[in-house]
């Protein structure tokens, strides 16, 4: 299995699990050795055509996940908690129709300015911010999460945001997911192969 790595000015990795500033606080690609955003090549070849717009637009992608680890995703959905469980995925099979980042084929992503500043979306990415888990109100926070979210408290430039994000994606191909609005993969993903193991990747 071939996994390629992102190399343009314009689509940055900035894996949010390489880090312990997630909502598990736990850095869960370190045993991994995963520093940077790995994707199928078919999803390279999608996102590499978005980089004349994005330099057109001085914008820059941002993927803050990409390729995830089996055994990460086990951990994630088993340690997260009843209220996040929704949202993330149980360990796949491989006739499941699900576990797209444990595929390759499926990426977290927002954009930011020419700087590096992200722009304004409904939630922070991931709808992760410390101190979340001893917020009452972060389950009503996570519904923001959706695609179609439209509340009194998501501002016209938010939607504007999360439209242009979802525009760029769909004319290379992707799909988003109903209740992520940072979620985006190829069609039919669940028809590629599960990565049992890194030493089954080789990276270009």
């Amino acid at each position: 299995m071939i996994l390629k790595r992102i190399s343009s000015p314009w689509i940055q990795s900035k894996l949010l699990y390489a880090t312990t500033n997630n909502s598990f606080y736990k850095d869960m690609y370190a045993d991994f050795g995963l520093t940077e955003a790995l994707v199928h090549p078919k999803l390279y070849d999608c996102l590499m055509q978005l980089e004349k717009e994005l330099r057109d637009r001085n914008l820059i992608l941002v993927i803050y996940d990409a390729f995830r680890p089996l055994a990460v995703q086990k951990f994630m959905y088993e340690n997260a908690p009843d209220y996040i469980k929704p949202y993330i995925a149980p360990p796949p099979k491989a006739d499941s129709k699900r576990g797209f980042h444990s595929r390759g084929v499926a990426i977290d992503c927002y954009l930011a300015d020419i700087n590096g500043v992200p722009l304004s979306f409904q939630t922070e990415p991931d709808a992760f911010y410390p101190g979340y888990e001893k917020d009452p109100n972060y389950p009503a926070y996570l519904k923001k999460c959706h695609r179609d979210y439209d509340g009194p408290d998501i501002t016209e430039e938010q939607k504007n945001n999360r439209r242009l994000l979802e525009e760029m994606m769909a004319r290379i191909g992707l799909e988003g997911l109903p209740h992520e609005w940072w979620h985006f993969n190829l069609p039919n993903a669940w028809e590629y192969p599960l990565i049992d193991s890194l030493d089954e990747i080789e990276v270009r």
